[in-house]
Formats: structure tokens, C-alpha cells, sequence
């Protein structure tokens, strides 16, 4: 009797207009996310292509000009032009970049890419951290946000699965067959299976064909993180799909229930992300970018003022760089480093600041996102595509220590003054790829919270209707 239910309840939806056009705007809109992500994939591989390009042309610039001028015999060019000098070089000539290479899944979870730099210019002499977004946007775009796969996942799939299954047995009830269907050879548990299996193959289907269209597409697609990334979104959807049915299966027409399920919606998709927003930046609130504009300023005036007592201590610091005459005169270059140095010293304790409230925040939002499975999906979907906070935080601490490597090469020769030809030997930047077991460390608690929360309310839906009957 099941079987017969089942395929009854196939043809009659296929027999619903409202069912193909829910399926057909569906499609739609993950067809119109997935050429919209694709896109802005492109942009992300042409910016890195960009910077590439970039250091090639400016390295084989720069080694041109020097043979130039020594050709030439020329001495006198100036030292911030000439590629001979390595501070002139470090940092006025090289173009030399930090990238974040893309992942295909950034086509279907933008993420915070678009508000995060993917590509760092680095010189020996500025700090990477003190700098902005080099990358420029448009804000109103920014505020809005972009269409993606995972904001369709997120936002419109539980209206979708909604409107499927709001009235699975209020319907029923209100044109009187719910007491003919009870009459059958069926039990309630069979009877709500019957009708709800349908509703949730059409949903796990449209994923499926999402899945294969977006594999078959996207070159280099497959792997761990799109496994990753559309278990968690089928994850979101069975929550939905149980939520729905927990709600359906309780006495009440079909209004009301379908009042419920937009309530519901509105405050685990719209309200509870917002809520949760709002008092993670009460709580840890980050200090001002205008601290550390101040901050800077009054290092930048306290480290010149004294660049006797800066000097000295940059020689205790690296006496290995200090003159070998004492009665030398103060070398400039070097003073304007150790500036630099001190600057830095100097604001540690304000950027050590933003890190500790930032990561206080991270924690907090890790903390409350149970309380909305849209905003776990979100966090889950980003970081399973490679666009959430955690592979850029990697990638920044990647930087530094590049950055932190182009010091070490610079610094000896720019105080030596030696003429610089090791154009092929300055460090270039690599970024080493998250291992499989931190990515799933991102995602799986996520994945595995959505998915008990489906099974619990599955659960509990089917308990429920143990003994219907057309009174309840």
C-alpha cells in the first residue's frame, strides 16, 4: 500500500503546476548562481594571473635596466630608480605578490572573498598588516552581497521545500479525503512516508542535478571539498525538509501552518544570523581603525624624535648589521629601518588587540551559530569552498612569513650596499595548500550538527503520527 501511495503521490505531483514552477525557478536560480559564481571565479584567477604577471614583467624590467646602465658605466643614476641598489629595488622596483590561488568551489560559495584580499603586495620596507584592501570595490554591491549557490541554499531552498510539504495532511483534512486515506489498509507513519517521501526526492534530486552540472562544468571541481560542501548542503536541506514535517504533522490547517514554517524562516534565516551578529560585536567589540592610525602616528613621532637611542637599539638587536668603525657616520637607510622596526614594536600591542578581540569573536559566533542552522550552513559552505575566514587566516600568517623571509634576504644587502644582481633569487611566494584533515576539522561539526538536527526532528515528526487520525 506504501508503493501505491508513493507513485499516486509522484503522478499527482506531476500533475501540479505550482510543483513545476517552483522546479523550474529553482533551476533557475542555480543555473543563474552557477554562471554568476563562475564568473566571479574568473575575476578571483585573473587577479592572481595579474599579480604573476606583474612580478615577471618588473623582475625582467629591472634586470634589463640594471645591464643597461652598466653598460653605460653609469653611477650617478638615483639610488630609488636604480635597480642596482637593493633598497631601490625591494621596495620601489619589484613587484613582488602574496596570492591566494581561487578554488573551484569559489563559484559556488563566494564567501568572504569579496571582502578579504586575495593578493598582498609585499616590499620589505611597509608591513603588510598597516596597509588596506588593495583590491578595490563597489561598497553598495559589497552591502548587498553577491548571488551565489550557497545563498540559494540558504535563503530560497527551505521557501522551496516549504511550499512542497506545508500541507501534507492539513490539505488532506480541509477537502475531507485525510478520514478516506485513514480507511486504507495504512498506518499514520506509512501514510505521512507515503505522501513526504516524493516531496523529499524532488528536493535531494534538484540537488543531485545542481551537483552533476557543477562537476561537469568546472574544471577541476571534484575532490574533498565539493564532497564537503554539498553534504552540507544536503545536510541544510533535510533539516528543512524535517523541520517542515514536524510542523506538518500537527493539528492545525494548512494557513497556519504554512504562518509557522515563514516564521521559522525568517528567524533562523533573516533574525538569528542579525541577532547573533549584533552581540558578537556588542561583546568583543574590535578597536577602531582610527586607534591604530593614532597609534602609528604617535610611534612614527616617538621612534624619530629619539633616533639616536632607535639606532642603538636596533644595533643590539642585530649586531651582526652594526658598522665596524665606530666613528662612522649615521647611515641613513638603516635608520629609516630601524624606524621601521621600532613602529612596528610599537604597535604590536594594538594589532595583538585586534587579534585577541577577533579571535574572541570567532569563538562566539562558533558558540552561537547552533542556534541558527542557516548561519552554521553558511560558515560550513564557505570553508568547505575555501572562501570562509579560516583559509584566509592561513593564508595572511603565510604572508608574514614570507614577508618576514624578503626582510631577511633585503636587509643585510641594502646595509652592505652592495650592488644587487640576485634578481632570480628573492623569494617568491607559495602558498601551501590546507591539508585534508583541516578541512574537515572546518566542516564536519558543522555538517554533523545539521544532520542530527534533521534526524532528531525526523524522529520525533514520525513518533508524532503514530496514531493519527482525521481529528488530529
Amino acid at each position: 500500500m506504501f508503493t501505491s501511495l508513493f507513485r499516486w503521490e509522484i503522478r499527482s505531483l506531476r500533475r501540479d503546476p505550482a510543483c513545476w514552477v517552483a522546479t523550474v525557478l529553482a533551476l533557475a536560480a542555480l543555473g543563474f548562481a552557477l554562471h554568476h559564481g563562475g564568473r566571479w571565479l574568473e575575476q578571483l584567477n585573473q587577479l592572481r594571473a595579474t599579480a604573476q604577471s606583474a612580478e615577471t614583467k618588473a623582475t625582467a624590467e629591472a634586470r634589463a635596466l640594471a645591464a643597461k646602465l652598466d653598460a653605460e658605466n653609469n653611477s650617478n643614476y638615483g639610488a630609488a630608480r636604480d635597480p642596482r641598489d637593493a633598497a631601490g629595488y625591494a621596495n620601489r622596483l619589484m613587484a613582488n605578490f602574496a596570492t591566494l590561488p581561487a578554488t573551484p568551489l569559489a563559484a559556488l560559495s563566494i564567501g568572504q572573498s569579496d571582502l578579504l584580499p586575495a593578493v598582498l603586495p609585499l616590499a620589505p620596507g611597509t608591513n603588510p598588516r598597516l596597509g588596506g584592501n588593495h583590491e578595490a570595490e563597489n561598497p553598495h554591491r559589497l552591502l548587498l552581497g553577491r548571488f551565489d549557490a550557497a545563498f540559494v541554499v540558504i535563503h530560497l531552498a527551505p521557501l522551496l521545500i516549504i511550499a512542497l510539504t506545508y500541507a501534507l495532511l492539513a490539505g488532506e483534512r480541509e477537502r475531507g479525503t485525510l478520514a478516506l486515506l485513514l480507511a486504507q489498509p495504512l498506518r499514520g507513519r506509512q501514510l505521512v512516508l507515503g505522501r513526504f517521501a516524493p516531496r523529499l526526492v524532488l528536493g535531494i534530486g534538484l540537488l543531485a542535478i545542481f551537483a552533476l552540472a557543477f562537476v561537469t562544468l568546472v574544471p577541476g571541481s571534484g575532490g574533498l571539498r565539493t564532497l564537503l560542501w554539498f553534504g552540507v548542503a544536503a545536510g541544510y536541506g533535510l533539516f528543512w525538509f524535517a523541520l517542515s514535517l514536524a510542523v506538518a504533522v500537527r493539528p492545525g490547517t494548512a494557513a497556519r501552518h504554512a504562518l509557522v514554517l515563514a516564521a521559522l524562516w525568517l528567524g533562523f534565516v533573516v533574525l538569528a544570523p542579525a541577532a547573533i551578529n549584533l552581540a558578537v560585536k556588542t561583546l568583543h567589540p574590535v578597536p577602531s581603525r582610527v586607534d591604530l592610525v593614532l597609534a602609528m602616528r604617535a610611534a612614527t613621532d616617538a621612534a624619530s624624535g629619539e633616533r639616536s637611542k632607535t639606532l642603538a637599539a636596533y644595533y643590539e638587536d642585530h649586531p651582526e648589521l652594526a658598522p665596524k668603525d665606530a666613528k662612522a657616520g649615521t647611515d641613513f637607510t638603516l635608520l629609516r629601518i630601524a624606524t621601521a622596526d621600532r613602529v612596528e614594536r610599537d604597535l604590536a600591542p594594538v594589532l595583538a588587540r585586534y587579534d585577541e578581540q577577533l579571535a574572541q569573536q570567532q569563538v562566539l559566533v562558533s558558540r552561537l551559530a547552533v542556534l541558527s542552522p542557516a548561519l552554521l550552513a553558511h560558515t560550513a559552505l564557505a570553508d568547505a569552498a575555501g572562501t570562509g575566514l579560516a583559509r584566509h587566516r592561513d593564508f595572511i600568517e603565510q604572508a608574514l612569513a614570507h614577508h618576514a623571509g624578503l626582510r631577511e634576504f633585503f636587509t643585510p644587502r641594502i646595509v652592505r650596499k652592495e650592488k644587487f644582481t640576485a634578481f632570480d633569487e628573492v623569494p617568491v611566494f607559495r602558498y601551501a595548500e590546507e591539508t585534508s584533515g583541516t578541512i574537515l576539522r572546518h566542516v564536519a561539526l558543522a555538517g554533523g550538527l545539521l544532520f542530527a538536527l534533521a534526524t532528531a526532528l525526523f524522529t520525533w515528526a514520525l513518533r508524532s503520527v503514530r496514531h493519527l487520525s482525521p481529528a488530529n
